[in-house]
């Protein structure tokens, strides 16, 4: 599996993997923010995590989230509960950004990654191209930037 070449290249240094949720492992429907218990696991990519998290003990995957209102926390980490119950609760950040404000999704990962104190690598797996170009614009730790589609092989 091809993010199992990507990985290896690091050797056994620690590395952070921050993965997004919405389109990255669960299927993405634009008109339904809410309800995250109904919404639908991407299985493979899901399947992908859990070998690398059981088979690569210096990788430690995280959740870097965005959701508009508070209650989506709660759904969303009832979600995680049920599909990545291994993703420690401590490891799950999921920002609450107002749609309608100045501050873009990218912006809030990109200062959530900037702002950690850290010698390990980061990596962050996200489906939003307009994201990964905001990190990659002021990228302080080095993150590694994955398009989601490193989970599709």
């Amino acid at each position: 599996m091809f993010i199992e070449e990507e990985l290896k290249k690091y050797g056994d240094k620690n590395i952070r993997v921050y993965l997004d949720m919405d389109g990255t492992i669960v299927h993405y429907n634009i008109d339904g923010a809410f309800d995250y218990d109904k919404k639908r696991p991407l299985l493979d990519r899901i399947d992908k995590v859990k070998y690398l998290n059981d088979n690569y003990p210096n990788i430690t995957f995280y959740i870097l989230s965005i959701c508009h209102e508070k209650k989506q926390i709660n759904e969303k980490n009832i979600w995680l509960d049920k599909y990545l119950p291994y993703i420690e609760k401590d490891n799950r950040v999921i920002i609450v950004r107002d749609p309608k404000g100045p501050i873009t999704s990218g912006d809030v990962k990109r200062n959530y990654l900037n702002q950690l104190n850290t010698k390990d690598t980061i990596i962050l797996i996200d489906d939003d191209v307009r994201i990964l170009k905001a990190v990659k614009s002021n990228n302080r730790n080095h993150v590694v930037l994955y398009k989601d589609s490193i989970l599709s092989d």
